[in-house]
């Protein structure tokens, strides 16, 4: 059988209802049974770890690209992207000094 074409037999007892891990749960709500599923499948037993900065040049540039400089969207940008004021302005100050160079 091949394994990429078609899922093994016994994956089909693997249901929402069957599921009662809260990590597995949470990644259902977030991307869905479908890839957790997959996930389940053929990454079992297997450490995942996605490093926290693995989205900081992502945070950056979204925060250069929606910062106008008013507090509102300061708070808007702090909520969205869980950062401080100060981080937001060590963001736009770091990257305006690479920009004058």
């Amino acid at each position: 059988m091949d394994m990429k074409s078609k899922e093994p037999e016994w994956t089909k007892y693997i249901t929402k209802d069957t599921i009662d891990d809260v990590i597995l749960l949470d990644l259902i709500d977030k991307i869905g049974f479908e890839a957790t599923k997959k996930l389940m499948i053929h990454y079992a037993g297997r450490p995942i770890t996605i490093p926290k900065t693995l989205n900081t040049k992502y945070k950056h540039q979204y925060i250069l690209d929606n910062y106008d400089g008013t507090k509102m969207s300061r708070i808007k940008l702090v909520s969205e992207c869980d950062i401080t004021e100060s981080y937001i302005y060590k963001i736009v100050k770091k990257y305006k000094k690479k920009k004058a160079m």
